[in-house]
């Protein structure tokens, strides 16, 4: 277990969440809650210390159920009122189109709808926001998208655009190049968006990421080959996600990448979420396939991207966690 952890840890004592809580929310936890955070960041701990050493047979399965034990954690943290019994017990997700996934072995048309569950209360307690480290090691920044209905259906594809980290892993699993760019700046000016996007203008590729059916107004303009201003009406948001290695290794930058088809969208908590939901999955309810998958018998090109990913998420998602235990910072006050 890394730094992370150590600081997860002490969610495991119930005197420092009480403290803790005491300190940043100023109002007194009664020691069963604090007993019932304390519950959810050991079993999170174990699932993920689990996972790690499991065979990649049963290895999604355990992560995922980590990251639901975190995510509830959270979730008990940042809303004064959510108890263990008031809690949604459902994983708020389920798979729409399995029996046409099983017979086309595409893994990435995998369709996902969302309901009551333990999704839809980590968006919300979190407000659908993203923190960001923009051009720095810490976080410096951050974008809260509006808060999605309960029910809304979005493809295993559009959330691996989400992960620009695994851009490489994404083009070899399904053969294309994937819509993403650094983000260097963003601006409002009047009613537009301004934007600074790293690399020479590509009309395949920025056609994706801001398609004239959800962006209005759009304007842009190359800087020669290292970047291109885009302007638009400020009424759509871009999707951004966070790009955690760069050249620099320890620096990150925000990335563009496509708006959910539907018209709304996710943090960067919620697509990692989502994104193990669907894996851990397929190995609990379709062993066969996740055989077939990882043993090379069948459909096996999705494998490099998914134990790519979950190697990102044994270290990426606990650190999410913690960015918003720590909040708001500075930046936000």
């Amino acid at each position: 277990m890394n730094d992370i952890w150590h600081f997860l840890k002490e969610f495991e004592s119930k005197d420092i969440v009480k403290r803790f809580i005491a300190k940043k929310y100023n109002y007194s936890l009664n020691s069963s809650k604090a007993l019932e955070i304390n519950s959810a960041f050991i079993q999170g701990r174990e699932y993920f210390s689990s996972s790690q050493n499991a065979d990649i047979s049963v290895r999604p399965l355990l992560q995922y159920y980590g990251m639901v034990a975190l995510s509830r954690g959270l979730i008990l943290i940042l809303d004064k009122d959510a108890r263990e019994n008031n809690i949604t017990p459902s994983h708020g997700l389920k798979i729409k189109n399995w029996s046409d996934i099983s017979k086309s072995g595409k893994i990435e048309d995998i369709l996902l709808k969302s309901s009551n569950g333990t999704f839809h209360e980590l968006i919300k307690v979190t407000n659908n926001k993203s923190y960001f480290r923009a051009g720095s090691s810490g976080i410096n920044w951050q974008v809260s998208f509006d808060i999605p209905p309960t029910e809304v259906e979005f493809s295993f594809k559009e959330i691996a655009y989400c992960f620009p980290d695994l851009r490489q892993s994404v083009k070899a699993w399904m053969d294309i190049e994937v819509p993403s760019r650094i983000m260097n700046e963003f601006k409002v000016e009047g009613d537009k968006y301004k934007l600074k996007i790293q690399g020479k203008y590509d009309k395949g590729l920025f056609d994706q990421i801001f398609p004239e059916t959800y962006f209005k107004g759009i304007e842009i303009n190359e800087e020669g080959n290292a970047s291109c201003i885009v302007k638009f009406n400020s009424e759509q948001t871009p999707n951004l996600c966070q790009q955690w290695v760069t050249a620099f290794q320890v620096i990150g930058d925000p990335c563009v990448v496509p708006p959910f088809k539907n018209g709304f969208y996710l943090n960067d908590i919620s697509t990692m979420y989502s994104s193990s939901f669907i894996l851990g999955t397929i190995s609990r309810y379709y062993p066969s396939t996740w055989n077939n998958i990882n043993k090379g018998i069948n459909n096996d090109s999705v494998l490099p991207f998914a134990m790519n990913y979950m190697d990102f998420i044994q270290e990426k998602f606990p650190q999410t966690i913690m960015d918003f235990i720590k909040s708001p910072y500075d930046f936000e006050k």
